[in-house]
């Protein structure tokens, strides 16, 4: 299992997270709402979360996101999930949440680019010796 990291900022109005690992425990679901309290002191329109290293999500990371959306949504504020693996859709689907939440491809993130994770072909050129 891997650990839920998180990284959250902003840049010209435009406030974003990134989920990586796994959102599997009542520690990550934890982790996920006080991330989200930081952003909302910002009072934020919309917040972008990049999803694409997200590499897990039970039924208690499920919870967590709709809670989230739940929240954010009360507070004036709209999450775009973008990026979702297709076999965690599937799972949204199942459960139902998938009409609940504004799920975008990948390219659909309108965050801060530096939230984003780095392509290999992004990559700065290194030289082996």
């Amino acid at each position: 299992m891997r650990t839920l990291t998180i990284h959250l900022g902003s840049y010209q109005g435009h406030m974003g997270l990134s989920l990586r690992g796994d959102c599997a425990t009542a520690a990550d679901a934890n982790h996920l709402d006080k991330a989200l309290n930081q952003l909302l002191d910002s009072h934020p329109t919309q917040v972008w979360v990049d999803c694409q290293q997200l590499h897990s999500l039970t039924w208690l990371g499920q919870r967590a996101l709709l809670k989230a959306d739940t929240r954010l949504r009360a507070a004036g504020t709209t999450l775009h999930w973008c990026g979702l693996a297709t076999s965690m859709l599937a799972q949204l689907a199942a459960s139902g949440l998938n009409s609940m939440l504004n799920l975008l491809p990948a390219d659909g993130f309108r965050g801060p680019r530096f939230l984003l994770p780095t392509l290999a072909s992004d990559a700065p050129a290194q030289l082996a010796w």
